[in-house]
């Protein structure tokens, strides 16, 4: 391996991207492309591979990057173990409004999302390949209908392309299982999880299928992590897992420290900006605190801005995105909105906070699927973080910080 290979293998993006404030990851400047071609100069053509690619990956430690961090060395054994047919899903669908990572990473250098899912597919003998996107990126779409004219691999299976809802809960795992079953793309309630019986299906974020595509040909992983960044407009940005949050803010422009930074989505949690601001983006460092990235998402929250309304305004919209699968998500998480809704306005009395507070611990871990668990701890988070805030609201105190400000993708 040469040291010329190296350097030009040390990142997954071409350079950084913005975005419009929501929606899919088109760039709002000069795009850029990596064609088939400039992809065989940059790294050769894929490899063959057997399922012995599994020890290679184990041994490397890789992760997913869709937010829950499964070991991909657990999921390919798992597949491993069962028989029959086998579908591979490359998820290009990012639910988050603010996500923009992969969808970025897929228009960038779709050829190395696209070797992932071929090396993943022929170390598990998968049968059936698809990317599944969301109905309305028009331009992932044609991006990878050109990437897949333009491959002349004798090697490749097919690929389909298949659009899902434009739904938050679309791009959850088990919701693209169940649709490749021919169900709703909804999660699996918690009660009944995946039916043995169905035909088989692994689903991979685009951003560890490109990770894949390198440890496959040998190549160093990059060390790097892909963020969604909030400020202005949107920003994707690969950074080094040691850069701090504060200097990935300094970087893009900030120049006043904000007073919190939620992490992870709309479904995140809000964090001071002291217990931030020095902490790197490696996830190992910040679940040592009980933080995650998740998805890589970053929204930080200015320094006057009411994060009472901003909380009211993502609770109003998780319950807007209910899976109508159980009672939590049906009534529980239109009530919380309701209470958050009241708090923000600053017309209520302090029963409104002790009605949201034994609605939380009604609804936490008692939904069907995890969603409603996601508004709890964004509930429990703010509460936390704003607590001072909290409580001048609940105490009828005009709010004298910006309620004007609203949360991207979020309607009143």
């Amino acid at each position: 391996m040469t040291t010329e290979t190296l350097t030009r293998t040390d990142t997954l993006l071409l350079g950084p991207a913005t975005l419009s404030a929501v929606g899919p990851a088109d760039p709002l400047m000069g795009s850029t492309r990596e064609t088939y071609g400039d992809h065989l100069d940059r790294l050769g053509g894929r490899p063959r591979v057997t399922a012995a690619l599994v020890r290679d990956i184990e041994r490397a430690g890789l992760l997913g990057h869709g937010g829950a961090f499964v070991p991909v060395a657990l999921k390919w054994r798992s597949a491993l173990a069962r028989q029959g047919h086998l579908t591979v899903v490359a998820n290009a669908a990012e639910s988050e409004p603010l996500a923009g990572k992969d969808g970025t990473l897929l228009r960038q250098r779709p050829h190395l999302v696209l070797d992932g899912l071929q090396v993943t597919a022929q170390s598990l003998g998968a049968d059936r390949l698809v990317v599944w996107l969301h109905g309305d990126d028009d331009g992932g779409r044609a991006v990878l209908r050109l990437a897949l004219a333009e491959r002349t691999s004798p090697h490749d299976l097919p690929v389909e392309i298949v659009d899902g809802p434009v739904h938050y809960l679309a791009g959850e795992a088990q919701a693209i299982t169940r649709a490749m079953a021919g169900g709703p793309p909804l999660p699996f309630p918690r009660r009944n999880g995946v039916d043995p019986r169905q035909p088989q299906t692994l689903v991979h974020n685009v951003e560890t299928l490109a990770r894949i595509a390198l440890l496959a040909r040998g190549l160093p992983v990059p060390d790097t992590r892909l963020l969604s960044v909030l400020g202005s407009r949107r920003y994707v940005v690969e950074v080094a897992q040691q850069t701090t949050i504060e200097q990935v803010l300094i970087d893009l422009g900030w120049k006043e420290a904000p007073q919190a930074v939620l992490l992870g989505g709309y479904a995140g949690i809000w964090t001071p900006w002291e217990t931030i601001a020095q902490l790197p983006v490696e996830e190992k460092a910040l679940r040592a605190v009980k933080l995650t990235l998740g998805a890589g998402v970053v929204v930080p929250l200015a320094a006057d801005a009411c994060g009472i309304q901003a909380t009211a305004d993502l609770v109003g919209w998780l319950a807007s995105m209910s899976a109508r699968q159980c009672g939590p998500c049906l009534f529980g998480l239109p009530a919380l909105a309701e209470h958050w809704s009241q708090l923000a306005s600053g017309e209520v009395d302090r029963r409104t906070l002790s009605r949201m507070y034994s609605d939380v611990e009604s609804v936490e871990g008692r939904g069907a699927c995890r969603h409603p668990d996601g508004a709890t701890r964004l509930i429990r988070s703010a509460a936390t973080t704003f607590a001072e805030h909290l409580e001048d609201h609940a105490s009828g105190s005009a709010c004298r910080r910006r309620l004007a400000t609203r949360m991207p993708g979020v309607s009143r």
